[in-house]
């Protein structure tokens, strides 16, 4: 894509979701697909292959280098090691789910709001709504406490949403919170 093809899409990018931050570089294909809630923050060196739907709830936040997939190749058909059709499987992550840094979301993975997957995770299967997953595949490691989660979302606690009004803290010192490694 020559600079000002780049630069238009951009523009038109920004204009069709104005409370979305997609990170460059990345590579988004059939960016038609790709369906968006608000306030979401999308890490640099994303990688989305969309050739079927992939459904982002608000409030949800991707680390760098995370990967989606809505398509595999057919490897029971007529040809070795799989033949010429894609198999198309939606994509479903819900609202305020955190996917950490180098991530892979296999094709008709639903993740459910409020979810948490630990970074370099392969997820294989659906997450249910409030789990922390991680491994490859990615497994159920615990749950996040309910009654915490629906109260701050009551409050509109939705950081991409408070970062959009200047309502976070931006001091790295301040942001950092040390654990030691006997706790």
């Amino acid at each position: 894509m020559n600079k000002l093809k780049k630069l238009l899409w951009r523009r038109a990018w920004k204009r069709q979701h104005p409370t979305v931050e997609l990170c460059a570089p990345h590579n988004i294909t059939n960016p038609q697909n790709l369906i968006l809630g608000e306030h979401i923050y999308i890490g640099p060196e994303a990688w989305f292959s969309l050739r079927g739907k992939c459904r982002i709830g608000s409030g949800t936040i991707f680390g760098p280098r995370c990967r989606i997939h809505t398509s595999n190749h057919r490897y029971e058909g007529d040809m070795l090691p799989y033949d010429h059709v894609y198999v198309v499987k939606d994509v479903c992550i819900g609202e305020n789910v955190w996917i950490g840094a180098d991530v892979s979301i296999m094709p008709g993975v639903s993740i459910g709001e409020g979810a948490v997957v630990a970074a370099c995770s392969c997820v294989t299967k659906d997450v249910p709504p409030l789990a922390v997953v991680g491994g490859n595949p990615a497994r159920v490691i615990k749950y996040r406490n309910a009654d915490t989660y629906y109260q701050l979302k009551a409050e509109g606690q939705i950081y991409m949403a408070l970062k959009a009004q200047g309502k976070t803290i931006t001091n790295e010192e301040q942001r950092c919170e040390y654990h030691s490694q006997e706790e």
